[in-house]
């Protein structure tokens, strides 16, 4: 069956745009993916209903909502690039967020660990106390309205449709709910005038929602959840998840405080209080990055050597003289070159300004993400039963295989050229302990990631003194490079 939204909106917006596919849609209309042709960018575009588009009030709503967020430019608020009107036809052109909604991915992946909700908030935070700023209050803050950047976790506000300037009349509609009554804050549940602390609060319910998957307040009814909001106290983060921060479970709490008075003053304080805690993750440099990941090659690299040099001197004859030298001429070559690489790589590493303590807070960043990584991996209640299931399949594939193996072997006989040669059943066997072993080796290495031994063992030797000395080293150097160049 045809869609009459999408029909509508290709016969508008044909030779500007083309439509690649529906993206979702809800009560206010359907948001498709499209390609901006004169600009060659991906757009999202917001389309209303056309028996909707056709109600004033309805269709004020839309509209303001494209120009309130359309006067606003920050990278935590969806940007607006135009409102299409023509006819019974209005569609929002905005930008194209590749991700999905809070809503979605606790749905999808469970609570958020601490550093990802300290994140989300300060994200969210910084956004509304910029619009706070000029006098916007968003007052449907949720996590429907909060997008989640894929890669980044960059969280990002839209739909601004029942936002208001503080001081505007208010626009509700009988029969029409403004806001939604699991996020909302008491003095909105009371229909009383509202200002930035408002959305405060709601972005302490959203706050909630993510550390623990559901709001902090539960209703059969919008009546009973708006009561709970005005009149209970909202429980702790801690008290559903005891694990958690305490320090971002007491800020969330103080943003839950019933009184405005209770909570933040601003977006910005609230963001400020956040980051005081020091929980989201430091941004690692690319260059650092990579030097970390050099080093953790290079001592892969040598903890190789040293079990192929102790592998050949059980097997190798003791009394060839001769090809004992050329090894150890050859692991003492290899050794010293590697040696003389990575000195080249610390050298460099100087040049563009970053120190033993630049390299040592990336490597422990490092550390950081592939615990949370691994501890997001694990939450996952669909992941982690595929986990334990792949673990207990590969120690039973590796039981089978270590008891077939020497049975395939009694099938093995030798002829009288001295050929070896094994019987059918035998051969069986034989191919289906190395299928076992094979499937338990793969099912194996696919166990939850972790940070293996020679990143370990590249994170303590930057933490060493012999780390500090090599650093101040080429420090050293680079000053008497420098200092020559200028004389």
């Amino acid at each position: 069956m045809t869609d009459p939204i999408l029909t509508a909106l290709r016969s508008h917006l044909a030779g500007r745009y083309t439509v690649e596919r529906e993206l979702g849609r809800g009560g206010m209309g359907a948001v498709f993916l499209a390609r901006d042709l004169s600009l060659d960018r991906e757009v999202a575009i917001k389309v209303m209903p056309q028996e909707l588009a056709v109600q004033p009030a309805l269709r004020e709503r839309f509209v303001r909502e494209a120009k309130l967020a359309a006067s606003l430019s920050h990278p935590n608020i969806v940007h607006v690039h135009a409102v299409e009107e023509q006819g019974d036809f209005l569609a929002i052109v905005m930008q194209f967020v590749d991700g999905e909604t809070l809503s979605e991915r606790v749905a999808r992946s469970g609570p958020y660990d601490a550093t990802d909700t300290a994140q989300l908030l300060q994200d969210t935070a910084w956004a509304l106390g910029y619009a706070h700023a000029r006098g916007i209050v968003h007052r449907d803050v949720k996590p429907d309205n909060l997008l989640i950047e894929r890669g980044t976790g960059r969280a990002l506000i839209l739909d601004f449709g029942i936002a208001r300037q503080e001081k505007a009349s208010t626009l509700t509609e009988v029969g029409q709910s403004i806001g939604t009554p699991a996020f909302m804050s008491p003095e909105q549940a009371a229909a009383e005038s509202v200002d930035g602390r408002s959305d405060i609060y709601s972005l302490g319910c959203v706050g909630f929602f993510a550390a623990t998957g559901r709001p902090p307040f539960d209703g059969t009814t919008a009546h009973k959840l708006l009561m709970q909001h005005l009149t209970t106290p909202a429980p702790t983060v801690v008290s559903v998840r005891p694990e958690f921060s305490t320090g971002l479970s007491a800020i969330i709490d103080k943003t839950l405080a019933k009184e405005p008075s209770g909570r933040f003053e601003s977006g910005e304080q609230l963001a400020e209080a956040i980051g005081a805690l020091q929980l989201r993750s430091r941004e690692v440099a690319p260059l650092l990055r990579l030097f970390h990941q050099q080093t953790a090659q290079l001592l892969q690299a040598v903890l190789v050597l040293v079990a192929v040099l102790i592998a050949f001197t059980q097997i190798a004859p003791a009394d060839d003289q001769g090809l004992t030298y050329l090894v150890a001429v050859f692991f003492a070559t290899l050794g010293v070159t590697s040696i003389g690489q990575l000195l080249e790589r610390i050298r460099f590493v100087v040049r563009q300004g970053f120190g033993i303590a630049d390299v040592r807070s990336a490597v422990d960043t490092i550390e950081s993400e592939t615990e949370r990584a691994k501890a997001q991996l694990l939450g996952d209640p669909i992941e982690a039963r595929r986990i334990q299931r792949r673990k207990r399949f590969s120690f039973v594939a590796g039981f089978l295989c270590g008891t077939l193996f020497p049975i395939s072997l009694r099938y093995l006989s030798t002829t009288e050229r001295s050929a070896r040669q094994i019987s059918t059943p035998g051969a069986l066997l034989l191919t289906l302990a190395v299928v076992m072993l094979a499937m338990s080796i793969a099912y194996w290495a696919m166990r939850p990631v972790k940070i293996t031994l020679p990143q370990r063992l590249a994170g303590r030797f930057w933490h060493s003194r012999f780390g500090d000395w090599l650093f101040a080293r080429a420090q050293r150097r680079y000053a008497r490079e420098l200092a020559g160049v200028k004389s």
